[in-house]
């Protein structure tokens, strides 16, 4: 990663609540979260009945972006992307609105398409998980975003009103609860305006992702039920019979009760049951087992848009190039040809499989970032707390054989804390990657080209050229490990390099 050189925040005025977050955005165009700040608003509140924004949703958002105005003053912000989406797309009086906020308030919004507001969102998300066939969906208090990919090209995009603020006050919900009445016409009335499988044209390969404070919500409040040792919700999957019980349970509760749930609080009490029963019936009618939740969304997908091309974020022509262009994709996979050649060799002569070489990618990369951490633990934590394209138990697996290169007790220590969503497997596949790791360092600092020789099963040859004087102890105590580890007998043969005038075998 780059050094951070700037910030820049994304303000997000939704149907329900008013978002600012501040982003370090690094010199190659990397970010992370620096601050965040979150308002109910309920901009959308009344909107349905009327057609246009009513005077306390809109003084109570004034007042929220006053507050965002001050926190950006105190700041060295760059640039500051203000979207707003359904409530003021929808509302008749938009235009005065949106001059009031502008003199009052100092922010210049740009009001979201429903396209525009779909692909920012699945930009976000899919940068973050690198999942070519998905069915990507978006909800928040007004309405339901879904996009439908293949490969990462663009199928179809739609929009609904099937917001959580929207739909718990069109079934009653203002009256403090829905009651199984009123929540099963709201599934009906989802269940109606959702396309049919068919007219979708879903492939068996789609995985169903998802993003919203409601999901997010959800996965926490699933992860406490099940007491998931792992606090992070990015990449997250939630089974079907799991989100049933859930919604559920949650159906049967009073919002007061609800609110005193740590992980959903009060923000999100209201509105849970009815967001929760959309993303229920989503998978009910597109018979998906399980969904894949996402961090990374609409503000995400709109930085990463804006810093790829700020004209074409201005314009709102967002191409299925762009979107390819801004996922990365066609860098994903940039890498030395020394290093793509070990890879390839170990995988070729079956020393790892397809998953440990994929993990070993990032462990490499994470290995020289994290460098200057002296502490092991500081390791752990900073990768885990990374949103990567890894599976929990992948990231785990990455962030256990970075500590285990340096501290073998600690990572043993962590694994025990973790012992419940990983298997043996994963522990014999930290050693492998660990002293894989070691070994890529050592061959890096002496500039050495490596070709691996199997010897039927169980013997394997490391015929090593350096460019510069080898670390031979290193080295073979490395090896020692990686005859341990791989359970085979390593010979190793030093061919010679510029300034020496020989060739030799070693023993271990």
């Amino acid at each position: 990663m780059g050094n951070v050189y700037l910030k820049i925040s994304v303000i997000d005025l939704g149907f329900n609540s008013a978002k600012l977050v501040i982003y370090n955005v690094k010199d190659d165009d990397s970010f992370d979260i620096y601050q965040q700040e979150g308002i109910k608003v309920r901009l959308g509140e009344g909107l349905d009945e009327r057609g246009q924004l009513g005077k306390k949703p809109m003084s109570r958002a004034i007042d929220a972006l006053k507050v965002f105005r001050e926190i950006i003053q105190l700041n060295p912000i760059k640039s500051v992307l203000p979207i707003a989406t359904s409530a003021v797309r929808e509302a008749n009086n938009k235009d005065d609105f949106l001059n009031s906020v502008s003199k009052e308030a100092g922010f210049n919004f740009k009001v979201l398409s429903e396209r525009e507001e779909a692909l920012y969102s699945y930009v976000g998300a899919i940068k973050s998980l690198h999942i070519p066939d998905a069915l990507f969906f978006d909800i928040g208090g007004g309405s339901l975003e879904i996009v439908h990919a293949e490969r990462f090209k663009i199928k179809k995009v739609i929009s609904l009103p099937l917001g959580s603020l929207r739909l718990t006050h069109q079934f009653d919900g203002r009256q403090g609860k829905l009651t199984d009445k009123n929540l099963k016409n709201l599934k009906r009335y989802v269940w109606s305006l959702l396309p049919n499988k068919k007219d979708l044209g879903l492939s068996k390969d789609v995985k169903l992702v998802g993003v919203g404070g409601a999901l997010r919500a959800l996965a926490r409040y699933e992860q406490r039920l099940s007491k998931y040792p792992l606090d992070k919700t990015h990449n997250y999957k939630i089974g079907r019979k799991s989100l049933d019980s859930t919604v559920s349970k949650l159906s049967k509760m009073k919002p007061d009760d609800i609110s005193n749930i740590s992980v959903i609080g009060s923000s999100r009490a209201e509105t849970i049951v009815a967001g929760s029963c959309v993303i229920n019936t989503l998978m009910e009618k597109y018979d998906f087992s399980n969904l894949c939740v996402s961090n990374h969304g609409l503000r995400e997908g709109a930085l990463s848009i804006f810093l790829e091309d700020p004209k074409i974020y201005h314009d709102g022509n967002v191409t299925a190039e762009q979107i390819r262009k801004t996922i990365g994709l066609d860098e994903q996979h940039k890498t030395s040809p020394e290093k793509e050649n070990f890879l390839n060799n170990l995988y070729s002569v079956k020393l790892i499989t397809k998953r440990e070489r994929k993990i070993l990618d990032y462990a490499e990369k994470n290995a020289s970032e994290k460098s200057s951490f002296s502490n092991p633990q500081s390791v752990f934590y900073s990768i885990m707390d990374e949103d990567i394209p890894l599976d929990h138990n992948d990231h785990l697996v990455l962030g256990l054989s970075l500590v285990h290169a340096r501290h073998t007790k600690t990572a043993d220590w962590l694994f025990s804390r973790y012992k419940t969503i990983l298997s043996q497997q994963d522990k014999v596949s930290v050693k492998k990657i660990s002293v894989l790791v070691t070994l890529r360092k050592i061959l890096e600092r002496t500039k050495s080209k490596v070709e691996l020789k199997l010897h039927g099963q169980k013997i394997v040859e490391f015929v090593i050229t350096p460019s510069r004087s080898t670390q031979t102890l290193l080295l073979k105590d490395t090896l020692r490990k990686f005859e341990t580890v791989f359970d085979v007998k390593v010979i190793l043969s030093i061919r010679q390099y510029q300034g020496r005038s020989q060739s030799s075998m070693l023993e271990l």
